[in-house]
């Protein structure tokens, strides 16, 4: 019989407030832009979102917890997440505080983008134990469990080292974005179940883990065949993630797809990309992928049906405007499948 299925994201919400250019202005350079959008946004959000919007039916519980100001943002944020049927009861609402706010840069003709992200409520998200108590209640029946983190809150560290702690069984999903180096140590490397980053991220982490000769070893490996090279990158970050629960790590390569490897495979694979004629904006493909892993191995999905599945969902994510709002539903995966 299938468990049942908790999927627990901690992190931020941000309104995004997105300018597209056919390129950005240098140091002291005006430039006339293209066009203005808001969105919603927030790797916490899209992630709890793409949860949400990427999990079949009714099979998973998935819920949010983070911070939102007291203002109009705010309440457009939370109620994004209660229309997706996301459960809101642990995002809270500050006085005197504003919600996040992520300011984007999109080069129109090849999608890329540049963020500057001010924290505003996010700032806030410190839990105490007791609060890790509440959210995360000892059990007796059987569940299925993963919680999404990423680095746009202060307490990611603290979360992680309370959850193995005290909860063990839940499979942490980490994506370490942004990059802040004194969070990549072995030690907090050794409490990640499912590490997913994409190859800029990867090789930060391998530079910042791993002895000069060894990065470099690898630096060079990738540069001679990217696809080989990140396999075997991936497989040394595989024996430094706990090796207790799905031991998983995935590598995403952009247009050139991604390599992974885990504990039900004997040898590392790769997913081709899929082919796009048109990106619009690659804001939220990474979240999208990885929501829908997340997501489709907590309904117990093999990893090779998930990358699949994850890549899959963020090729139709990246045809469309936003983040939050370019996520696709499970139906819409389906039927590009």
């Amino acid at each position: 019989m299938t468990k049942a299925t908790i999927i627990t994201v901690i992190g931020s919400l941000n309104y995004d407030l997105v300018t597209f250019t056919k390129r950005v202005p240098e140091a002291g350079e005006t430039f006339q832009a293209d066009a203005f959008e808001n969105h919603l946004g927030g790797k916490g959000l899209n992630e709890a979102l793409a949860s949400a919007r990427l999990s079949s039916g009714n099979t998973a519980s998935i819920r949010m917890i983070g911070n939102v100001g007291n203002d109009a943002f705010g309440k457009e944020l939370k109620q994004s997440l209660v229309d997706a049927g996301v459960d809101t009861s642990f995002v809270k609402t500050l006085e005197n505080k504003s919600s996040g706010v992520a300011v984007i840069l999109v080069e129109e003709e090849s999608g890329e983008n540049r963020i500057l992200i001010t924290a505003g409520a996010n700032g806030e998200l410190k839990p105490t134990d007791s609060d890790y108590e509440e959210y995360f209640p000892k059990r007796t029946e059987a569940i299925n469990e993963y919680l999404i983190l990423q680095n746009e809150y202060p307490d990611t560290l603290n979360t992680i080292n309370w959850i193995k702690s005290n909860r063990p069984h839940i499979n942490i999903a980490y994506n370490p974005s942004p990059f802040n180096p004194e969070f990549i140590t072995s030690n907090v490397l050794s409490k990640i179940d499912l590490f997913i980053v994409n190859e800029g991220e990867a090789l930060d982490v391998a530079s910042h883990i791993l002895k000069d000769t060894e990065y470099q070893q690898f630096k060079d490996t990738i540069a001679e065949n990217a696809k080989e090279g990140f396999k075997s990158l991936a497989v040394k970050l595989q024996s430094l993630v706990n090796q207790d629960n799905i031991k998983t790590v995935v590598i995403t390569m952009g247009s050139r797809g991604a390599v992974y490897v885990s504990k039900e495979l004997e040898t590392p694979e790769y997913e081709p990309s899929k082919k796009v004629t048109h990106v619009i904006d690659t804001t939220g493909a990474g979240d999208t992928f990885f929501g829908g892993v997340v997501s489709a191995m907590a309904q117990e999905k093999s990893i090779v049906e998930a990358v699949k599945f994850a890549t899959t969902a963020s090729s139709l994510a990246i045809q469309k405007k936003g983040a939050a709002e370019s996520i696709p539903q499970f139906e819409e995966v389906l039927k590009a499948l």
